[in-house]
């Protein structure tokens, strides 16, 4: 996770949900947009409710189209038969604003009326906040900034417990990780996978072979298996799965990009492990916040001479970088590198 939720505004925006008691200004930002989504939500039901006038009292805007009037009349205007107004503005980027939003947002966001719960939402754009402008120091004094990162592994496999345990299916936590390792962090994408493995499930309890029956995996997933078959000597393996990755439309630079980090990591484990270093240690040079993924890595990187990895990260490297320089056939490109990475093996 890149930082603790605790970190930035996430703590302070569920104690206000709780109290009922919104501010006036947020910044929606982060990766997760599960989360992002849901806090959305939350502040709907939070202003809104089920009001019969809750349709005058929302207003949402595409922060490409929207025009200065647009925004200054949302948040002048008073609410409708209601304490409160909720104005959202999605991918407005507050920091590159057009010069018409220049002249007055700053004062406006300054001095937000009691009534107004204004959120700017960054989804598609990704917010880069630049402490030397004006701007900046009005949305840190007067709004709150909410980042909704990853969550780390054990709060994952908490919230997939329970959204099994809504579908009235049981996990234990060592296959809920395995589920997050092979289909990554994004809840999003894991709400689908979690429903595919209970639907397939009849046993009431989750196992790894119903994950690996219907679920999909994520290219980070794939390419450990990819290592693990030039490792076992599986070259036809190895080219087999490089074709299903492009068939599903991966391209060249992306995949093979990937194989070069989890190359750089194995070498990471390895030497960790000639070190004798410990698992955090290990954790910081892999990037990653996972146990379960530290112990996959360095468990494969144990079985593998560390002249080979060195090796290979060094071919990576150079595959990498005419990937993107050359205009040679790109696929012949990569099954050369994983050829010559499987005869090191042999002559290591």
């Amino acid at each position: 996770m890149a930082k603790k939720q605790e970190e930035n505004g996430f703590s302070a925006l569920k104690q206000s949900l709780k109290t009922g008691e919104l501010g006036r200004l947020y910044i929606f930002s982060g990766e997760e947009s599960y989360l992002r989504m849901h806090y959305l939500g939350e502040c709907k039901k939070s202003i809104i409710g089920d009001s019969p006038f809750a349709e005058f009292n929302l207003f949402e805007f595409d922060g490409k189209s929207m025009s200065p009037d647009q925004l200054r009349d949302a948040i002048e205007s008073y609410p409708a038969m209601a304490e409160r107004k909720l104005v959202i503005v999605h991918d407005f980027d507050l920091y590159k604003m057009p010069a018409a939003f220049s002249e007055f947002l700053p004062s406006l966001l300054a001095d937000l009326p009691e009534y107004i719960c204004l959120i700017f939402h960054y989804d598609v754009i990704e917010c880069k906040p630049d402490k030397r402008l004006k701007i900046h120091q009005v949305l840190s004094k007067a709004g709150t900034f909410v980042s909704f990162e990853h969550l780390d592994e054990r709060q994952l496999v908490d919230w997939i417990r329970r959204r099994f345990r809504a579908l009235d299916r049981g996990i234990d936590d060592d296959t809920a990780r395995y589920l997050i390792f092979l289909c990554g962090t994004s809840m999003t994408n894991l709400i689908t996978e979690i429903e595919k493995a209970a639907a397939f499930c009849t046993t009431g309890m989750i196992k790894r072979y119903h994950i690996d029956t219907v679920c999909t995996k994520v290219l980070d997933a794939v390419v450990f298996d990819l290592s693990d078959a030039i490792t076992e000597r599986r070259f036809d393996k190895a080219i087999a799965l490089v074709n299903d990755l492009l068939a599903q439309k991966n391209p060249e630079v992306v995949i093979f990009s990937t194989i070069a980090r989890h190359m750089q990591r194995l070498y990471a484990a390895k030497l960790n492990e000639s070190a004798r270093g410990s698992e955090k240690e290990l954790l910081s040079l892999l990037g990653s916040a996972s146990p379960y993924y530290a112990k996959r890595i360095r468990s494969a990187a144990h079985k593998l001479p560390e002249s080979w990895l060195r090796q290979s990260v060094l071919l990576c490297g150079q595959t990498d970088a005419a990937l993107k320089s050359s205009a040679a056939d790109k696929q012949k490109l990569i099954e050369l590198a994983l050829l010559e990475m499987a005869a090191g093996l042999e002559r290591s």
